[in-house]
């Protein structure tokens, strides 16, 4: 027969590695997206950098002026269709791609969040260097090393038949990379959250 001290010790010893278990489980528990963003916001620090000399707080009619500018120098051009700016980048994407680019312009409301796209300027679904996966990671590679700071990580995507989208938030910018269903294209947002997650509606 087992004596009592001995089976005191057991049960010490089992409930102190269930409490070790819970306690690191707790503690790598995986931040949410929300806590993420209140962890940037607190820092109180702007990143309002965003393309080429485009920059958040720029009102409608500074981002027109701007772009007359560089449109005059060659660097942004109006894409086919006339309702996107359009810079070709050269490097970093092994293939020339064009990146189409709008903000979201709420009356005299300065830019808080603009819309873009990344395309490989030759773009054949017959290229395997043109698969969508491989221009998430170059722009994955070209962002973090253009932008420093915070790396990406991955979230849900919106569409249940694509894993996942990519997110870097530094401060108040977040950088969102959607990739599509159809495979040709790369969404890409940026926005201003120091207004909070999400407050802007288009």
């Amino acid at each position: 027969m087992k004596s009592k001290p001995i089976k005191i010790f057991k049960i010490f010893l089992f409930l102190g590695t269930l409490l070790s278990i819970v306690f690191f489980s707790s503690c790598s528990r995986k931040i949410t997206l929300d806590e993420y963003v209140t962890k940037e916001l607190e820092k109180n620090i702007r990143q309002d950098s965003l393309i080429y000399g485009v920059h958040f707080g720029m009102t409608g009619e500074e981002f027109q002026r701007y772009c007359t500018g560089m449109n005059q120098k060659k660097i942004f051009m109006p894409n086919p269709s006339g309702t996107n700016v359009r810079l070709e980048i050269s490097n970093g994407f092994g293939t020339p791609v064009y990146l189409n680019f709008f903000p979201v312009l709420i009356g005299k409301s300065p830019i808080r969040k603009v819309n873009a796209s990344l395309k490989y300027k030759k773009f054949s679904y017959y290229e395997e260097k043109h698969k969508i996966e491989i221009l998430v990671n170059q722009a994955i590679t070209y962002f973090e090393e253009g932008y420093g700071g915070n790396r990406f990580f991955s979230i849900p995507h919106e569409n249940k038949l694509l894993k996942f989208m990519y997110v870097k938030i530094d401060g108040n910018r977040k950088i969102l990379l959607k990739p599509t269903f159809e495979g040709q294209e790369l969404e890409i947002e940026f926005e201003d959250l120091s207004n909070g997650k999400d407050s802007i509606k288009e």
